[in-house]
């Protein structure tokens, strides 16, 4: 069994090695100190195709697939872990969306993901919901053509600074676990307020907390059934 890498596969992971020397590495330490986003390395790292290896070219993406992406984070996570962290934060949402949204939420969302021209999140956890997801407080509650989302998420990396987020809710409490709903959401619409939180490392990261108070999410905007959300976040996990 042959176990080397392909032309393809190795191109990729010396481009991925090449950048993270030249344009990662150099201000990495200072960044972190002086907890920097690098917002200008996120659309570089765009037009390089590294958040598109697992999304087919018709939604921008390259379709290398999951062994390149593994390839490309270990050359970007060896120079600075910041930029890791956000690979996940990027290709996690881009990749749910891809595998349960909409026709209409992947032409819409996918492709600014992967380019680099939106930052993205993901926003799970909560004040009383960690690793216990079906404990989550954060209600989504369907009124006409929308859904009024209220409650909290806390530790999310990119939270400061993402244009858009995938939201796990509750949309029936009744049903537990099958009673959360996964939403895709615009975060510069009303109805959200963020708060920078500091972590004891990775500083470059950004990293905070989500409040949203009725905050209107189209009911178009939701991803798969109600009361899929759990299985959805468990498959992203």
């Amino acid at each position: 069994m042959d176990f080397d890498l392909s032309d393809e596969l190795v191109a990729a992971q010396e481009l991925a090695r090449d950048f993270a020397e030249k344009e990662i590495g150099p201000t990495a330490a200072k960044d972190d100190k002086e907890h920097t986003f690098r917002r200008d390395l996120v659309s570089k790292m765009g037009e390089l195709g590294f958040y598109g290896c697992v999304i087919p070219e018709s939604y921008g993406g390259n379709g290398l697939g999951f062994l390149a992406l593994a390839l490309i984070t270990e050359e970007i996570a060896r120079v600075h872990s910041a930029m890791r962290v956000f690979m996940n934060m990027q290709v996690g949402p881009a990749l749910t969306l891809l595998r349960f949204g909409s026709e209409e939420l992947k032409k819409r969302w996918i492709p600014p993901l992967i380019r680099g021209e939106s930052v993205g999140c993901f926003a799970i956890t909560e004040p009383d919901a960690g690793s216990d997801v079906a404990a989550m407080r954060t209600t989504a509650v369907r009124d006409g053509d929308s859904y009024a989302l209220n409650g909290s998420k806390i530790w999310i990396s990119n939270a400061p600074v993402a244009d858009s987020a995938l939201i796990y809710a509750v949309t029936d409490r009744s049903q537990k676990h099958r009673g959360i709903s996964a939403f895709y959401a615009d975060l510069h619409q009303p109805g959200v307020s963020r708060r920078a939180l500091d972590a004891l490392g990775v500083h470059a990261s950004p990293l905070g907390e989500l409040t949203f108070e009725n905050f209107r999410v189209p009911a178009g905007n939701r991803i798969g059934n109600e009361g899929e959300g759990f299985k959805i976040c468990m498959w992203q996990l």
